[in-house]
């Protein structure tokens, strides 16, 4: 009797422990450990966020709606709370529009870490529309809508993007690591050797070339806030 007893407990202890787990109960962004706050403002907040080889976040919760930038090439996969997860294959660089609110963890399935940067858009720019940037070497708008627009800029060396003016605050992301001169009509310009990951916000009207002067393609992300 005691056998069959002590047979029926342990069964019962199994099947509990097979039971599927349900999610934790997700913290905010800014709480999860692997996402770094690195900058903020009124207008956004910039997280470096690096997952190890095979390693998870934890459950999270952005409340605003973001765009984040692959720093090196990931394969990752999105559980969500709600719904089916997401396998992404993503690119050096590769840059995307999320929408809020999301409740997620993201899952490396990858021997490499996954690093990007998570930029959350805190509010408008309550800005007059862009007029579109004039032609430029390597230059293309990946993404817009009525929050942002993001541009990619590709400068293989000697080449210069020409003087051209940006009247939009802007959060501009390095993807690779290349030395490159800034130039201010006038004559004033500035050297910069820029590693990948590297970002800069850009208050209020900016008028410059930027030209490679180094012996590497130079890649970099500009998310312009409308």
């Amino acid at each position: 009797m005691k056998q069959t007893l002590l047979f029926v407990l342990l069964a019962a202890r199994a099947a509990v422990g097979a039971a599927p787990s349900e999610p934790a109960r997700p913290v905010p962004v800014r709480d999860e450990p692997m996402h770094h706050l690195k900058l903020e403002n009124a207008y956004v907040r910039v997280f470096d966020v690096t997952v190890p080889p095979r390693g998870r976040t934890l459950f999270h919760a952005h409340a605003l709606d973001y765009v984040f930038v692959t720093l090196g090439a990931s394969h990752v996969r999105s559980e969500r709370a709600e719904g089916e997860p997401v396998e992404l294959t993503l690119a050096d660089g590769e840059t995307r529009f999320t929408a809020a609110p999301l409740v997620h963890r993201a899952v490396n399935l990858s021997d490499a870490p996954f690093h990007n940067l998570t930029i959350e858009i805190v509010k408008g720019g309550g800005s007059p529309p862009e007029p579109p940037l004039p032609v430029m070497p390597g230059h293309s708008v990946v993404f817009e809508n009525d929050r942002v627009r993001i541009d990619r800029q590709t400068l293989d060396p000697g080449q210069s993007t020409g003087v051209h003016t940006h009247t939009l605050r802007s959060l501009g992301v390095c993807v690779s690591a290349a030395r490159v001169e800034y130039a201010e009509p006038g004559g004033k310009s500035e050297t910069a050797d820029l590693t990948a990951g590297q970002f800069n916000w850009h208050e209020g009207t900016r008028t410059h070339s930027l030209k490679n002067v180094g012996t590497s393609r130079f890649e970099a992300i500009e998310i312009e806030w409308k």
